[in-house]
């Protein structure tokens, strides 16, 4: 009776603890446009694909850069957007990089990696 008693006991602690414990909250949906561009690697050329990105001015915009080339580390800016620039080497576990900006100028701005000049480039189109 007594083991009875205590295994009820237990139980019902536990089923106490769990209702009161809740699982971490699921992260807010991004307010904005997301993109995830990936570097890839063709017969030496690098580019990150897709390269252009359409937004509105206003918009706030979240580009995944994840990095699928062999020869390392490659990176990532855009013109006028000095918050964009990111390196994202290849080794997995730290080949993912987020940029996040507000597009608050309308125009055509120059996608390019910094550190290798001669890569295949892209462009922001931000439109009033």
């Amino acid at each position: 009776m007594k083991m009875i008693l205590a295994a009820t006991v237990v139980l019902a602690a536990a089923l106490a603890y769990a209702a009161e414990t809740k699982a971490p909250a699921a992260p807010a949906p991004f307010a904005g446009r997301e993109f995830k561009s990936v570097n890839i690697e063709v017969k030496g050329n690098k580019i990150w694909t897709p390269s252009t990105f359409i937004v509105k001015k206003g918009e706030k915009v979240r580009i995944t850069l994840i990095n699928t080339a062999p020869s390392g580390v490659h990176a990532f800016e855009i013109d006028g957007y000095p918050s964009t620039k990111a390196s994202v080497d290849n080794k997995d576990g730290d080949n993912t990089k987020v940029v996040e900006f507000t597009a608050d100028k309308a125009g055509l701005f120059r996608v390019f990696c910094p550190i290798h000049a001669g890569h295949v480039g892209g462009q922001l189109l931000v439109l009033e």
